[in-house]
């Protein structure tokens, strides 16, 4: 019959003075890996969501040739337009950004709405929306957010 440890191996832990104490290896590594994935996931997640709903967004900014009681009209239209999502006016009201999904539009369908609507305008830049929020937080914070 062969010695089999586990059988005394109470005693020999005994005998020997081991004892027990605290957490083992296996369960703080496992503990600390939880903390940096919830931590990750926390940082990460709300950006992927941020990015995945905002990915086709685009904005094109347009400088309007007519005098402001007009173009209220044409940009109330336009916001009725399919892919628009947002259209905002400067405080001149001469200059228009309009947020659109370019899946389903593009700037020469809105060029071509405001040449339907006999308000002539020129297309002075497309740029990516998140880009476009991310060039206007610098600004603000460069200007002293006022």
């Amino acid at each position: 019959m062969s010695y089999d440890l586990e059988k005394y191996r109470e005693k020999r832990e005994r005998v020997l003075g081991v004892k027990k104490r605290g957490l083992g290896f296996g369960r703080v590594a496992g503990f600390i890996s939880l903390v940096i994935l919830l931590g990750l996931g926390m940082v990460v997640i709300p950006r992927s969501i941020a990015f995945l709903q905002t990915r086709q967004l685009e904005d094109a900014i347009y400088k309007l040739s007519e005098e402001r009681d007009g173009s209220e009209r044409v940009l109330a239209e336009l916001k009725k337009q399919e892919g628009v999502r947002e259209v905002m006016v400067d405080a001149h009201g001469s200059r228009v950004v309009v947020t659109f999904n370019k899946e389903i539009l593009d700037t020469a369908r809105i060029s071509a709405f405001f040449l339907k609507q006999g308000a002539p305008a020129v297309l002075l830049n497309e740029v990516s929306h998140s880009q476009r929020l991310h060039t206007m937080k610098k600004e603000a914070a460069a200007t002293g957010g006022q």
